[in-house]
Parts: C-alpha cells; sequence; structure tokens
C-alpha cells in the first residue's frame, strides 16, 4: 500500500463523510464481520441480530487516539483506528476495515502493520484487539504477533415493552412474559454502590474469576480498581472500547467481608446500554443479576442492554441465560506483548 497504487496516512477532518461511506459500506456488505473488530459473526441461531446493527458505524474517539486509512486512486479504501487506554501505556485496536474486493486482505494486513509502527514510536507497551472468531481475522493478527488468550461471549437482552394505555389482559399477559426483567422489590439482593474504598475487595472477586494465566496477561493491579464505579475502562472487554457512556455506575454485592458479585452499568444516548458483571461461583448469579436488572433501572431495559461474558466465566453465563440475555455471537481477544513486563524486583551488586 505504498507507492503510486495506494497510501497510508493519517486521517483529516475532510475524510469524514467517505469513512462514514465506507463504514457503512463494510458493515451492510455479507461479510462485513469479517472486515471490523468487536462485530461477532453471526450466528445460526439468531442471524437477524448484528452488533453492527446496534452500535453506530461513527464514533468520535477518546483522546488520545490514532487514526490511519487506505488510499487508492484517490479513493479511501481503509481504515484502522486505535485509542489508548487510560493510565496505561496500551493501545486498543477497535477498527480495521477494508472494502470488499480482491485487495481487502492486503489493505487490512498493511493497515495493522503500519498502525503497530506508529505505536513503536509512541513507546507503546501492548496491543489489544478483539475480532470475530473466523480464520482469517486470527490468521492475519497471528502473522503480526498477536495472541488470542480469551473469547467472550457477546449476550444482548431485548428491550422491555414501554409502559402504555394498554388492556388488562394485554398487561396481564406481558406480567407474565417478562416477570424475568426485575424482580419484587422483597426478592432483590442488597446491592451497594461501588466505589475506590472497594478497589481490593473488586481486585478480589476478578482473580477469583479469572484464570491465573488470563490475569497474567491482563496484568490488573488493585488500584486499578479505584475507578470502576465511575469509568467504563476496568475491567477490560471486546465492547467498553467501542461504545461511548454517557454515565457508569458499579454495585457490589457484600458477603462475609468479601464481594460475592460486581455489576459495571455504562449508560449510552444512541444504542442499548452495556453491562459487565463478574460473580463468585457460590453466589446465586440469576439472583444477582435479577437485582442487577432492577437497580440500572426502566430506561436501561427499555433501551435493551448488551453484556459481554468470558467464556471461562461459567456461573456468568448461566445467570445472563436466566435473565433473558441471548448469544449473539463470539469474539476473541488478543494482545501483543512489545515491552516485557517486570514481574519482581532483582538485586544487583552494588559498585
Amino acid at each position: 500500500m505504498t507507492g503510486g497504487d495506494g497510501a497510508i496516512r493519517a486521517a483529516r477532518i475532510t475524510d469524514r463523510q467517505a469513512l462514514v461511506e465506507l463504514s457503512r459500506r463494510v458493515h451492510l456488505s455479507a461479510e462485513g464481520y469479517r472486515r471490523s473488530l468487536g462485530v461477532p459473526a453471526p450466528t445460526t441461531t439468531l442471524p437477524s441480530i448484528s452488533l453492527a446493527s446496534l452500535i453506530p458505524s461513527w464514533l468520535p474517539l477518546r483522546h488520545p487516539s490514532v487514526h490511519l486509512v487506505a488510499e487508492a486512486d484517490g479513493e479511501l479504501v481503509g481504515s484502522c483506528r486505535a485509542i489508548e487506554e487510560p493510565r496505561r501505556e496500551d493501545w486498543v485496536i477497535t477498527e480495521l476495515d477494508a472494502a470488499d474486493g480482491p485487495m481487502a486482505g492486503e489493505v487490512r494486513y498493511s493497515l495493522l502493520n503500519a498502525l503497530l509502527k506508529e505505536g513503536a514510536g509512541h513507546n507503546v507497551a501492548r496491543f489489544h484487539a478483539a475480532c470475530s472468531d473466523v480464520p482469517e481475522n486470527l490468521v492475519l493478527f497471528g502473522q503480526l504477533g498477536f495472541m488470542a488468550y480469551a473469547q467472550e461471549e457477546i449476550f444482548y437482552r431485548p428491550p422491555d415493552a414501554l409502559p402504555g394505555p394498554v388492556s388488562r389482559l394485554r398487561t396481564l399477559l406481558r406480567r407474565d412474559t417478562h416477570a424475568h426483567a426485575a424482580p419484587a422489590a422483597d426478592a432483590a439482593l442488597p446491592l451497594q454502590s461501588a466505589g475506590a474504598p472497594d478497589a481490593w475487595h473488586l481486585f478480589d472477586l476478578w482473580t477469583h474469576a479469572t484464570p491465573p494465566a488470563i490475569a497474567r496477561i491482563e496484568g490488573y493491579r488493585a488500584e486499578d480498581w479505584e475507578t470502576a464505579g465511575h469509568e467504563g475502562v476496568v475491567p477490560r472487554t471486546s465492547l467498553n472500547p467501542l461504545l461511548h457512556f454517557s454515565g457508569v455506575d458499579a454495585w457490589l454485592l457484600p458477603a462475609e467481608q468479601r464481594a460475592a458479585g460486581f455489576a459495571q452499568h455504562g449508560g449510552c444516548r444512541e444504542g442499548p446500554h452495556y453491562l459487565r458483571f463478574l460473580v463468585r461461583d457460590s453466589t446465586d448469579g440469576a439472583r444477582f443479576l435479577a437485582s442487577v436488572l432492577e437497580t440500572v433501572g426502566q430506561e436501561a431495559r427499555s433501551a435493551g442492554i448488551l453484556a459481554p461474558v468470558r467464556t471461562y466465566e461459567a456461573t456468568g453465563l448461566r445467570a445472563a441465560a436466566a435473565a433473558g440475555f441471548e448469544p449473539i455471537g463470539r469474539v476473541t481477544l488478543l494482545v501483543r506483548e512489545v515491552r516485557a513486563a517486570i514481574r519482581q524486583p532483582a538485586m544487583v551488586p552494588a559498585v
């Protein structure tokens, strides 16, 4: 993608309309999920639900961000974006699009390679990405040193019916149909708002729910959880870099001086809301999640809710199914280590 046939350059403000059109064409194409990140392949059971249709195609990125485009014969044929994680030297790749055609694979490879070179100039420690679980995506990232380390099942809970003037019979039917939507107040578990003083308890819960090998890769410390109640950054998922929250709140379920459950809610002005939750194995996950849905309120339930759950979180998977969430696809989480982390200090002789 260099020379007379095409070039890779930084995106300009004048490219906006062309990028909107490129993103629209990519996501509406029959195989669009193979061209963009964070969008799972359609499932055989729910082919009508696509994450691409739930998330706007053009999203303003958090600052700072990097946006590269591929241009050929005066036309934009590819787009690649990344954002910097707050308080970390990591970049999250949020988009890797290429227009359909015989050169789509080469365009994506060139854009990703150019982004890695750009990151080298910014002393980036690690690159993160999440992609649809299809072979061409995994091969592409593998060629450039990315390693798959986990998978997330993306769940979607359709919007609750809005209240309105309906007949008594329809009201009774709706009450029966949506009995799982919100438990009675006396059945709700005693959730409490999560804040900075709860950071160690949330870190302890995350450590309990996460395999040690994955915990080492993601490298969270207790202090990283201090902002979980008002920032949608920790814990990392495939969706929180793609969505832009109008507000974030979080709750925990206390049990014997530990956290038995954690839920983080992100409100979105457009599209469905976001929910990430962790449940300790000995906890009634279905009842915990029902209490969370009661707490987030009618506005969130009426907008629909997206919830990423790691495939190794068996309690969370069961809780999502019991609370009316439906799986709409699966994504693979990838990481590329640039600098080896120093795990423990070493003593050297004094000179």
